[in-house]
């Protein structure tokens, strides 16, 4: 285990999370992907069950690894719903495949964000990779809107890993949100317009609406 992943550890985590990032996770996880071998919840929930709380819940184990996630350790795919089991799937563990010379540049010490950051490109497009972010390109406002929200907060210092993963975390939830926000199109003539939700009139319908609005000297 290098250190960036003891560092990680020594976050303010649960038992149980280190308990399934050491135990079950990391011993069997692929040395060069850094891929975990397949979720498999019971035999989780057996390893992590004691007398004082069971997992016996899908969402349980997953609670456990959103953790794990919130302090670098582990990395999910953009379309994994942690609302729901991820049984049988995969998550990545970025960390392991650190060397330490790496960590000492991204992790040997805190900073406060400064005018002229820049990400890590090579943690980047790794980070990315892992998180399953499809585009990753990334333009010099993208970094200078990341760049001025965090100007705004001296008070929280990070290491240079730690910045260039909060920047991968906010293009993902761009690109899922950009997702989210694209509305059904459908073509009318030459023009793309968007479809809503509403009551769609017949010709019938629309021939009696035409009828009855006919000024009164009409037929």
């Amino acid at each position: 285990m290098n250190q960036a992943e003891l560092h990680a550890l020594q976050q303010p985590i649960s038992h149980y999370a280190r308990v399934l990032y050491c135990v079950y996770l990391r011993p069997h996880a692929n040395s060069l992907s850094a891929a975990s071998e397949p979720i498999k919840n019971k035999a989780i929930g057996l390893l992590l069950g004691d007398e004082y709380k069971s997992f016996t819940q899908g969402r349980q184990i997953n609670s456990v690894l959103q953790e794990l996630i919130d302090v670098g350790l582990v990395n999910i795919n953009a379309k994994t719903d942690l609302s729901r089991s991820i049984q049988d799937q995969r998550v990545a563990l970025p960390l392991m495949v650190l060397k330490d010379d790496a960590y000492h540049v991204l992790h040997g010490a805190v900073s406060a964000m400064q005018p002229d950051w820049l990400p890590d490109e090579t943690l980047y497009q790794e980070l990315s990779s892992l998180v399953g972010l499809i585009d990753k390109s990334y333009t010099l406002e993208d970094v200078g809107e990341f760049v001025a929200y965090w100007l705004g907060r001296p008070q929280n210092r990070f290491t240079l890993f730690q910045w260039t993963q909060k920047f991968v975390l906010q293009r993902k939830q761009f690109a899922q949100r950009s997702s989210r926000q694209q509305t059904a199109q459908t073509l009318i003539g030459s023009q793309q317009v968007k479809v809503t939700a509403g009551i769609v009139a017949d010709d019938k319908t629309r021939a009696l609406v035409e009828k009855y609005n006919k000024p009164n000297n009409e037929d």
